[in-house]
Formats: C-alpha cells, structure tokens, sequence
C-alpha cells in the first residue's frame, strides 16, 4: 500500500506549476485576504472551510506549487481513506486495488492539483463514510459537520448514507438521525450566508453563463462516466472518444452485476448511485451539476470495479487490471503532454502583454473588471480595464470607452468569454472604426485569442 501512496504522490508533483486558472485565481486572491474576510464569499457558491485551510497555508507561500500541495496531500490521503473503505467493506486486496486505480485516476489527478474545494469535499466524504460504517459516532459528527462546510453537495452523500441505514442498518438509525441533528445544529451559523449565496447564484449573472458552470442533466450521466475513465482530456473523433472509455464502463457495469447479491457490493452501489441520482435530479430545477462536482464518487467507482474482479480468476483480472492501468496511464499522457487539457496559460499571458506594452498600451476585457487570473499575475505596468459592467457589452459601454482609447497606440482585446459578453463582437468593429488595425493575435492555449491592435 505505501508503494501506491507514493506512486499517487509522484503522479500529483508533475504539472504542479501551472498557471492558476479563472476560478484557482479568484479562489487564491480570496483566500489571501485578511481572516475576517473569509467568511465573505457571496460570490462563490461554497461554504467557507476550504477559503479558511488555504489562508493559513498560503501564510507560508504562494507559489503555484505550494499552494497546490495542498490538494495533492488531500487527494493522496484520499487514495488511502478508498483503501481503508475497501478493506471495510470487503478484503484488503480490493482495497488496495480501489486504492492503484484511484492513484493513476487522470480524472482525480487533475483535480488533485486544483486549488479549490473538490478534494476536500472527496477526503471528508470518505472519512464520514469510513466513520458511519465502523459506527464511530463522535468522529461522524465531526467529519459530516466537515463535510457540510466542505461543499454543498453533502446533502448527497447524507442521503446515500441514510439509504444505507434504512436498508441494511435500521437499528442505527436512531443514531444516526440524532448526529445528523447536531451537524445540523453546527451548520446553522453558516445558513444566511449560504441563502446569499444561493439568492445570487440562481439569479444568474447573465445569459449563457449556466452552460458554463453547469452540464445538461442528461449529457451529465454520460460525460460523468467518461471523465471518470478518461479524465480532463478529449478525442476529437467521438468514435474513438468512445471506443477507448468503453472497455473500462462495461467492465464497471459487469462488476455491478456481479455484486448485486453480496451485502457489502449492495451498499457500495447505494453510496454510489443514490446521491449520483440525486444530484442529477436536483439539476433538472437548479442546474448545478458538473462532473467535477461529481468527483467524490470516483473513488466509489474504483471500488465498485475492485470488488467486483476479485472473485475473477486470476487470468481474467489480470486482464481487467491491464485495461484500467492502460486506459488510466493514456489519460494521464494526454494531460501531461496536451496544453489545451491542462490549464489556462494565463501567467504566460499576461507577462506578453507587460513585455511587450508601454504607458500608451492599454488591455481590454468585457467584463466588468479584468479577470482574476489577470490580476493576481499583473504587475501595473500597463493599464487594463474591463469595459462591461453589466456583462453583456452595449452601446453607451463603448461611449464611455472613447476617450480612453484616444490616447493609446496599442490596444490588447482578450477574446475570453467574449462569445457570452460581446457576441456580435462590437468591441472588435469599434476599434477598427477608431483607427485600429488588428496588427496580431496571440493563442495562449485556455485564454484564448489575444487581439493586438496598433494604430493606422
């Protein structure tokens, strides 16, 4: 088992320089606030917990990598709690099987270098699984109030543990409900803020923007499966996309089958499948389903396959180890060597523009204000600007604008998420009609375009 814990450590390190992307920089610019502000966070939909963790480690540095060892610790601790979970429910073996394919996981790598909630959200719903099971109620308590201040889909992982109960458990469920009032209780304090939170977050910031953040719930069930086999990456041709994740989710659905008779099989699909079609449910009336918000079931998903290949003769789950090891390690080559599946390149992006620019440059957003990304890797050599304060560009927006750009040479226009903001890409025929030339455009791979305009 150690090997394995360092096999996923070693996978986590490589890439871990990366430059933050939109929402690692909005989360790091709020974590790095003073202590009195973390509890502020009208504009991210997720309980504090994590915003707190990264403050204090980010009083020790703030460097990519630090600050990303941090869900790497969570996301090895992970690969050891599946291991635990396996043994709990079944036989060492199976849990150190659960354990390697969750190491070379490309889907829980990726998010194992995020700096964002996902992993703590994956290690605390592990833990209170682990804690209910071995009837541990204290550290139930404990880890489910964690768990709750972690993200806002524990309600899924409760659920599925009160199924559990009702179903193979029902002289616990006095004990259970009663814990589960205390975590309650404990949440309570957070409760106006999170109904602030919910308040902005349906409301919408504009049109488009749930198709950002969010997943169609039907496309959801599948392209959950998929990232989950395959990881962040992509194939362009949808039949081979298909072709190479679909060995490994039909050796998932033959495990299914071959578990439905054994107690222990039967309440490892109902974690699986009951906060899974909950959370699909739910998405139908408040679209927050994505698969990353999903990735707390990934290590349910590894332990659905180990048990059920573990009463496989020896050649056939030799063979089965195979094409999950083989299906993982190409995903994980994909991030690795793809930079359109790693992160936005918004570092490199913004050191072009400051290279390269001077007091008559300026650089345009449409946006309110420029990006996150951009303003935690800017030094305030050039003046940037976002030109829409209400998210959707109009007229009087480019009015305004005027007088700023007569006095520049130089105009930098990120095209990021001008598809939403500027579709009829007004901002781009305004300067051409003030004097601009589109002279180059840039490609860094997640930002997008970069237009360089000069004057005539």
């Amino acid at each position: 088992m150690l090997l394995i814990l360092i096999l996923a450590f070693v996978l986590r390190l490589v890439n871990l320089n990366q430059s933050f992307w939109l929402d690692e920089a909005a989360q790091v610019i709020e974590s790095a606030r003073p202590l009195s502000a973390q509890f502020s966070i009208v504009s991210d939909f997720h309980p504090p917990l994590f915003h707190l963790i990264l403050h204090f480690w980010m009083m020790l540095g703030n460097s990519e990598v630090w600050i990303r060892l941090l869900p790497v610790l969570l996301g090895v601790a992970t690969v050891y709690l599946i291991y635990k979970l396996g043994c709990c429910l079944g036989k060492e073996r199976e849990g150190e099987l659960a354990a390697l394919f969750l190491a070379i996981s490309p889907y829980h790598l990726w998010y194992s270098q995020e700096a964002r909630p996902y992993m703590l959200f994956v290690f605390f719903s592990l833990f209170s699984t682990l804690m209910l099971l071995r009837k541990k109620w204290l550290m139930y308590i404990l880890t489910t109030t964690l768990l709750m201040y972690s993200l806002y889909f524990a309600p899924f992982v409760i659920i599925g543990q009160f199924c559990y109960l009702v179903i193979f458990e029902k002289k616990n469920l006095r004990q259970f409900l009663k814990c589960l009032l205390t975590v309650i209780l404990l949440f309570l304090p957070w409760l106006p803020e999170f109904l602030r939170q919910l308040e902005q977050g349906t409301s919408g910031f504009f049109r488009g923007w749930t198709d950002i953040v969010s997943v169609n719930p039907w496309k959801a069930i599948p392209l959950t499966f998929a990232k989950f086999i395959f990881g962040k990456g992509t194939i362009n041709n949808l039949f081979i996309y298909t072709l190479a994740v679909a060995p490994v989710f039909l050796i998932f659905l033959y495990c299914l089958y071959v578990i439905r008779k054994d107690r222990s099989g039967k309440m490892l699909s109902t974690f699986f499948f009951v906060p899974f079609a909950l959370a699909i449910f739910v998405s139908f009336f408040i679209p927050v389903v994505a698969p990353q918000r999903l990735i707390f079931l990934l290590p349910l998903f590894c332990l659905i396959i180990a048990k059920g290949i573990s009463g496989m003769i020896p050649v056939g789950r030799l063979l089965v180890i195979f094409i999950v090891v083989v299906t993982g390690i190409a995903g994980i080559t994909d991030y690795y060597t793809n930079p359109y599946v790693q992160r936005e390149e918004w570092r490199q992006a913004v050191e072009f523009v400051e290279g390269s620019g001077d007091d008559k440059t300026l650089v345009l957003f449409v946006f309110p204000s420029p990006f996150a990304p951009y303003l935690w890797y800017e030094k305030g050599t050039v003046e940037a600007k976002g030109i829409a304060p209400k998210f959707i560009l109009d007229d009087n927006d480019l009015a305004n604008l005027q007088p700023e750009v007569n006095n520049k040479n130089r105009i930098y226009l990120f095209q990021y998420l001008t598809g939403l903001t500027d579709p009829k890409e007004k901002t781009r025929a305004f300067l051409s009609e003030n004097g601009f030339v589109n002279r180059d455009t840039k490609d860094f791979p997640g930002v997008g375009f970069v237009y360089i305009y000069g004057k005539e």
